[in-house]
């Protein structure tokens, strides 16, 4: 099977895996077990040693907390770079074409956004990935500094649930959707 894409809820019922399940496997929330490797290789004609042979750089672009005011990556020299993510190639399934160069990680340096996301977590983040209800995800702001929460949608606006306890919700127009960026895995130290 060529496989371009796909949706998680279909891949997870094709694999008989839960789909709450493989989408926490796939954003490095719940371990990967052979058996839900075997599983995904099978439904999509590859080897378990397809997705685990090698790994893939991302670089670390920013350490970011609530309180602070930190750049957007794109504003970010990237050459300066605080480290490197290595993560699974496994995370790429279903990416296509998806260059490495659409992603970043970024450093929670503070323990503004627990208990959601612990201090010194390392986001994977995705420029420009999709979006759906309940994401988290990184916002430029109109200043072009980085802010972190999970989406909803209204009929004409998106409201960006902040992750720092007591933090305030921000209802923007939709046209903001596409200065919003996707996390796409959580790591743990």
């Amino acid at each position: 099977m060529a496989v371009k894409g796909f949706k998680i809820k279909p891949l997870a019922l094709a694999a008989g895996i839960d789909p709450t399940q493989l989408s926490r496997m796939l954003r490095a929330v719940r371990q990967w077990t052979i058996p839900h490797l075997q599983a995904v290789a099978k439904v999509l004609d590859a080897q378990v040693g397809d997705f685990t042979d090698e790994l893939i750089i991302i670089p670390i672009v920013a350490e970011i907390g609530a309180a602070t005011d930190t750049p957007y990556p794109d504003q970010i020299d990237k050459t300066q770079t605080l480290g490197e993510v290595p993560a699974p190639r496994f995370w790429m399934l279903g990416k296509g074409k998806l260059m490495l160069s659409q992603m970043y990680a970024l450093i929670i340096k503070d323990d503004s956004f627990e208990p959601t996301i612990p201090k010194g977590s390392k986001l994977i983040v995705e420029k420009d990935g999709d979006k759906e209800e309940g994401n988290l995800v990184v916002f430029c702001n109109s200043d072009n500094h980085i802010r972190l929460g999970r989406i909803s949608f209204q009929e004409k606006h998106i409201i960006l649930q902040s992750l720092k306890i007591g933090g305030k919700p921000m209802i923007l127009p939709r046209k903001y959707l596409s200065s919003m960026d996707r996390v796409i895995g959580q790591m743990f130290i």
